[in-house]
């Protein structure tokens, strides 16, 4: 019981760190946030006994410490290719069913918006990217991050909306 409760404790931490994230329309600083939070999740997932969920949120550390050294271009394929096979590795060392799938694709997809730079690329993904999480949230009973996962997928609407729909329409 005193693993699930300091899970939710780390879990609420990130929630308001990433949500904090998702408010900010420069990819550096969106990355910097996200490191950190991505750490704190991945703290959560381990007091869970979630471990695809960890090695994904382990792995999102070292994809946004990567990816934020190439601040005004694209990094290298290579890159994008060797992290990617990264999550498939480790989702296939830590397969739990197909649920053990969910974050693996989830993460992956976002790396591929955040390769490609778009930010409203990276707000739409983030969205698909919660629905899987929401899902894997529920079944490893990471309540706190279910909640967190849903405000964050609430958080990204409104970003979207924010800098994407509203500036355009005004725009016109």
């Amino acid at each position: 019981m005193i693993n699930f409760i300091i899970a939710q404790i780390f879990g609420l931490v990130a929630l308001i760190i990433l949500v904090i994230s998702f408010q900010k329309n420069k990819k550096e600083r969106l990355l910097k946030l996200q490191m950190f939070s991505s750490l704190l999740y991945a703290i959560q997932y381990v007091f869970l006994k979630a471990y695809t969920g960890f090695f994904m949120n382990i792995i999102c550390m070292i994809r946004n410490l990567i990816f934020n050294k190439f601040k005004n271009r694209r990094p290298p394929l290579y890159c994008l290719v060797i992290i990617i096979s990264l999550m498939i590795s480790c989702s296939v060392f830590t397969f739990n069913g197909i649920i053990s799938i969910l974050p693996t694709i989830a993460v992956s997809i976002y790396s591929i918006a955040l390769w490609i730079g778009n930010m409203k690329i990276i707000r739409v993904v983030e969205i698909i990217s919660c629905i899987l999480f929401i899902i894997y949230d529920i079944k490893v009973l990471a309540i706190l991050g279910l909640i967190a996962t849903i405000i964050e997928m609430i958080s990204a609407i409104i970003a979207l909306y924010k800098f994407d729909i509203k500036t355009k329409c005004n725009n016109n």
